[in-house]
């Protein structure tokens, strides 16, 4: 995991947060890239008109989002997907409120600072458990709200794509970090070897994979995020998300392969 994935977790964000809206039942009120009037505010330090959130710039947005959001939720000491699903419920709910539901999923205590016991409780879990946790765990908590009645269905799919994204960037990471084969003793690989053929004949269908899906998933917001930048012209953030984009080829690819025969 390196700082590059705060470029990939923003392109997701972003993707959900969509361009200026002035929704009359928002509490946030006219929002721009998913900036409300109040954030854009203070990160400037007076008051700000509409007219100057609906002419938010993407570099500006990212660097509130970096400040305000991905270093409070030290998102760059975050397992990969992980930190993609705690920036997007810090963005979406506050900080501190993401913080404190990520504490209850690895079962420590809840003080809403992202200290080093967090961050190691973190790195010890399984981050595609922590992930399905946490996604559970907002659903139920914006399910109560009384907007949910106005955004619930948005809200929901958000979840939903963050979800499936934030699974196929843990499973990429995962993947990127095994061990190669010349490190291990060779009766390991040898039964490596013999248990993947054995495998082969009754694996699940290429098509049922959920890495499979998830990598789609992230391929479609990479796109998105990629056609955003581009109306922007924010090159740096357009490189990032055709990088993400790769990935999610990558991962499909090398499902593909995991399913052909050995030999």
């Amino acid at each position: 995991m390196t700082a590059s994935n705060f470029e990939e977790c923003l392109a997701l964000t972003i993707a959900q947060e969509g361009g200026y809206v002035d929704h009359p039942r928002d509490p946030g009120g006219a929002t721009n890239l998913g900036i409300t009037r109040a954030a854009l505010a203070a990160a400037r330090g007076r008051p700000v008109t509409k007219a100057e959130v609906a002419s938010l710039t993407r570099p500006e947005a990212a660097a509130i989002y970096r400040s305000y959001y991905w270093n409070a939720v030290r998102g760059d000491g975050l397992p990969s997907g992980l930190d993609a699903v705690l920036f997007d419920h810090a963005v979406n709910s506050g900080s501190g409120t993401a913080i404190r539901m990520l504490q209850r999923a690895l079962g420590i205590p809840a003080d809403g600072e992202m200290g080093a016991p967090t961050l190691r409780a973190a790195a010890m879990a399984d981050p595609r458990d922590v992930i399905s946790k946490l996604c559970r765990a907002r659903q139920a908590s914006l399910a109560r709200l009384k907007t949910f009645s106005t955004f619930g269905k948005g809200w929901t799919r958000r979840i939903a794509e963050i979800e499936r994204c934030a699974l196929a960037l843990a499973e990429r990471d995962r993947a990127q970090h095994r061990a190669p084969a010349a490190a291990r003793p060779a009766a390991l690989i040898e039964e490596s070897l013999v248990s993947a053929n054995a495998a082969t004949t009754d694996s699940k269908p290429f098509w049922a994979s959920q890495t499979i899906w998830s990598s789609i998933a992230v391929i479609g917001s990479s796109v998105t995020g990629a056609l955003l930048a581009w109306r922007s012209n924010d090159m740096a953030s357009f490189g990032a998300s055709l990088t993400a984009l790769l990935g999610g080829v990558n991962a499909i690819v090398g499902r593909y392969r995991g399913t052909m025969p050995i030999g």
